[in-house]
C-alpha cells in the first residue's frame, strides 16, 4: 500500500448532519446547518454558503449527538453550484469524538511532509501537515497559515527553495506557538439566543462571545451565579427550540444590563 494510500484509510466519506456557528468573510456572525462531504479524526470538507476566512476558527455541532468542537479553517475547495462551496476543516481537538467513530491510530511518518513558503514574505519551512491542509494544497496551491515573520494569517505556497537544516528548525519552534494561539481563540459572535431557568424566568438576550465550552451573554434580567439555565443558541422565532443546559459562573455590570459568563453543563 502506498503512503498515499494509508494516508487517506481513515477518512469517511458521508453526509452528517452539523450546525456550524462563526463568523463569514465580512465579519457577520452566522448559523448555517448543513452536512459534511468527508472527516476523519483530525479535520472535514464540509459544505456552505457563507464565505468564510481561512484560520478563522468556527465551532462545529455533530446534530446526532450533539458534540460541539473548534475547527480552524484551512481554505476553500470549489463551488459547488451557487454561492455554496466546499471548505477544509481542520480539528483543534482530535480526540474529542465529534463523529462518534473510533479512528484507528495511523501509522508512524506517514503525515505528509512538504516545503512551503510564505506567499508574502517568501520564509520557507518544511512541515508536516494534515490530510486535509494536503487536499487543500493539492487543490488550489494555497493554504493559510499564521507566519511569524510577517506576524499574520498569510498564504503559503509549494516552495522550489532547496531544504536547509535552518527550515525544519524553524516549523518545530513555530507549530507548538501555534497551536497555543489557536487554541485562545474565542468567537466574538452577536446573536439572539433564548435564555430560560426552571423556574420561569424567560429572556431573549444577546451573545458577546462563544467558545466550546460556554458563552457570553448580555441580559436585562437578573440571573444568580451557579443558577442552572437553558439557553437556545442561535434563537429563531420559526424554529423549534433545541435547548442546552448550562450554569452562570460569572456576571459584571454592563451600560445596558449585565454581561453573564455560561458553562454548558455536560
Amino acid at each position: 500500500m502506498s503512503e498515499e494510500q494509508r494516508r487517506r484509510t481513515d477518512r469517511v466519506l458521508a453526509p452528517v448532519r452539523i450546525r456550524v456557528i462563526g463568523n463569514d468573510v465580512s465579519g457577520v456572525s452566522f448559523s448555517e446547518e448543513t452536512i459534511t462531504v468527508s472527516f476523519n479524526q483530525n479535520g472535514a470538507r464540509i459544505s456552505l454558503t457563507h464565505p468564510l476566512l481561512p484560520d478563522d476558527i468556527v465551532l462545529i455541532r455533530n446534530l446526532a449527538n450533539n458534540i460541539e468542537e473548534e475547527f480552524r479553517v484551512v481554505g476553500a475547495f470549489q463551488e459547488v453550484f451557487g454561492s455554496r462551496r466546499e471548505w477544509g476543516m481542520e480539528a483543534l481537538n482530535p480526540e474529542s469524538g465529534i463523529w462518534g467513530i473510533e479512528f484507528s491510530k495511523p501509522a508512524e511518518g506517514i503525515q505528509p511532509k512538504v516545503l512551503i513558503e510564505c506567499a508574502a514574505c517568501k520564509k520557507a519551512t518544511q512541515s508536516s501537515m494534515s490530510s486535509i491542509e494536503y487536499d487543500v494544497l493539492l487543490a488550489t496551491g494555497l493554504i493559510s497559515r499564521h507566519c511569524d515573520r510577517c506576524k499574520e494569517t498569510t498564504r503559503w505556497r509549494p516552495s522550489e527553495q532547496t531544504v536547509s537544516p535552518d527550515m525544519i528548525q524553524d516549523v518545530r519552534k513555530a507549530e507548538p506557538v501555534t497551536r497555543e494561539r489557536r487554541k485562545s481563540k474565542r468567537l466574538k459572535l452577536v446573536m439572539r439566543l433564548r435564555v430560560r431557568t426552571s423556574w420561569g424566568v424567560t429572556d431573549i438576550a444577546q451573545t458577546r462571545d462563544v467558545s466550546k465550552g460556554g458563552l457570553c451573554f448580555l441580559s436585562t434580567k437578573i440571573f444568580n451565579a451557579t443558577d442552572e439555565i437553558y439557553i437556545t443558541l442561535p434563537f429563531a422565532d420559526n424554529q423549534a427550540p433545541v435547548e442546552t443546559k448550562a450554569r452562570i459562573v460569572w456576571s459584571s455590570l454592563a451600560s445596558s444590563g449585565r454581561y453573564y459568563g455560561v458553562a454548558y453543563v455536560k
